[in-house]
């Protein structure tokens, strides 16, 4: 298993790892999508959304500009940044968190919720799912008057495995 930066061990199955979509069943969602909001379904749309569907992780929109135009060099960085938006319109992907340094970052969606934590010493997005937490959430939630719409429970920590030398 690989050891991170700050010593902890890599998370090895994300709650929703095992679950993408498949490629015929996000070309449906999205030119369904594109059909209701009377928008054209496009290649360079398509090659954006194939590429960033594939990611099995959290990814910042530069790092897929960046493989996006490796593969498709045609296509432009204005159109990359309007799929990204289109493809979250859409339900496809969803800005998922802002790393530790600050940087939105971007998932496929998942029907599996969950949540996140971000190691504020190495940058690791940490996922998991808390049946308590949840709960708890609602019952604040329903006290208060409120029917929830969605939410994001991003927790930013710091390692307690980090390494610190024998001076600390």
């Amino acid at each position: 298993m690989q050891t991170l930066p700050c010593g902890r061990k890599k998370q090895k199955n994300p709650p929703h790892s095992s679950k993408k979509q498949e490629s015929t069943t996000w070309k449906i969602a999205l030119n369904e999508y594109l059909k209701k909001e009377n928008l054209r379904s496009t290649l360079p749309r398509e090659r954006v959304a194939e590429i960033a569907l594939q990611r099995k992780s959290h990814f910042e929109i530069q790092t897929l500009l960046r493989e996006v135009q490796l593969k498709f060099p045609e296509i432009s960085p204005a159109t990359v940044y309007r799929s990204v938006k289109t493809l979250c319109d859409a339900g496809l992907l969803h800005e998922t968190l802002q790393s530790h340094t600050g940087v939105t970052l971007y998932e496929a969606h998942d029907d599996e919720h969950h949540d996140h934590i971000v190691c504020i010493d190495c940058g690791e997005i940490f996922e998991f799912h808390d049946e308590n937490l949840e709960g708890a959430q609602e019952k604040a939630i329903a006290k208060l008057g409120f029917e929830e719409a969605k939410h994001k429970h991003v927790i930013y920590a710091k390692c307690m495995y980090k390494k610190r030398s024998p001076t600390t």
